[in-house]
């Protein structure tokens, strides 16, 4: 008996051991993965600033990064509708609203959740392209004229569309009060009864990308590189010599200087406006860069990648965030 066991022990093994490969599988727990505060698909397309020292990113597939002072102080937030965001704004109590695709809105206080919301825009194409905060209302431009002004809360929103099938790309108030929108095919547009009536000229036949003003003097880039002046609040506009021709996304007056920023790393600088120069920060990528943000140590720029030119020098973000700002 003992010799016929010692026989059949060695195929009950083998047996047992072939049960167990066909019919129990293995369980492995995986550890969850750190999401990276960004990644390199990630695209950005618009900044802005709120209190001090938080910072907002609006990007591609919905994303909005928000910045501090530290890296601690980042965080990623995706949006409930997976859609390209093309502008963010912030008012002057913290809440923070960006726009972007198909009219879709969404509103964020505090530490709520975002709030979306979808404006009624043109089936056809309905992109919201930029945001504001000005004087007290978020205004919201985008493709076929759209145009709409909210309440301080970003809850109720009246249409202002200027009728046309027109790109707006930017929008900016003097302080005088009156409104400026920058539109594709060299269009100008202006209102003096606060978006209730809109103007429209041509300034040449290259699509104007944004418009900005310091005081009475205003500056307008677009694409090919063209840039116009203004010394009268933009009663009148003069096309002013520019050191490129890539196109030109974004103008700003950072309290000091005019800077402008577009396509293939390109980035000026003009102490009048009129005579501008490139300038050349170690690092700075040589891909589009779309928004340019003041704020009190720098300029946040958003594109391609982000980060802050100070002194002329570029800190890519949040990469160069290890000590904080």
């Amino acid at each position: 008996m003992l010799g016929i066991t010692a026989q059949l022990a060695p195929w009950a093994i083998v047996g047992g051991l072939a049960y167990a490969a066909a019919f129990i599988k293995p369980g492995v727990e995986p550890l969850p993965l750190p999401q990276p505060l960004n990644e390199p698909r990630d695209l950005f397309y618009d900044v802005s600033a709120s209190e001090a020292g938080r910072y907002w990113f609006a990007g591609n597939n919905g994303l909005v990064l928000e910045a501090g002072e530290t890296l601690e102080d980042w965080h990623r937030h995706v949006m409930p509708e997976n859609v390209n965001l093309q502008g963010i704004a912030a008012d002057d109590n913290g809440t923070v609203l960006a726009v972007g695709n198909a009219g879709w809105t969404f509103r964020h206080h505090g530490d709520g959740e975002w709030e979306p919301l979808q404006l009624p825009v043109s089936d056809i194409a309905g992109k919201l392209i930029e945001v504001a905060w000005l004087d007290g209302h978020f205004w919201a431009i985008g493709e076929m004229g759209a145009v709409f002004r909210s309440d301080a809360q970003a809850n109720q929103w009246q249409n202002l569309s200027i009728e046309g099938d027109v790109a707006l790309n930017d929008i900016a108030r003097t302080e005088a009060g009156e409104l400026w929108i920058t539109a594709e095919f060299g269009t100008l547009y202006h209102s003096r009864d606060n978006g209730q009536s809109w103007q429209g000229e041509e300034l040449g036949y290259e699509s104007l990308r944004s418009v900005a003003f310091h005081g009475n003097d205003g500056v307008i880039v677009g694409n090919g590189g063209v840039i116009f002046r203004s010394v009268d609040g933009g009663q009148t506009w003069e096309k002013t010599p520019s050191p490129t021709t890539e196109h030109l996304y974004d103008v700003i007056h950072d309290s000091q200087r005019w800077l402008a920023t577009g396509n293939g790393g390109v980035l000026l600088s003009s102490e009048d406006g009129t005579r501008w120069q490139a300038l050349q920060p170690g690092n700075f990528a040589n891909g589009y860069h779309a928004r340019l943000e003041p704020v009190k140590n720098g300029v946040l720029i958003a594109g391609q990648t982000i980060g802050l030119l100070s002194d002329d020098s570029w800190q890519t973000w949040p990469d160069a965030m290890a000590g904080g700002i």
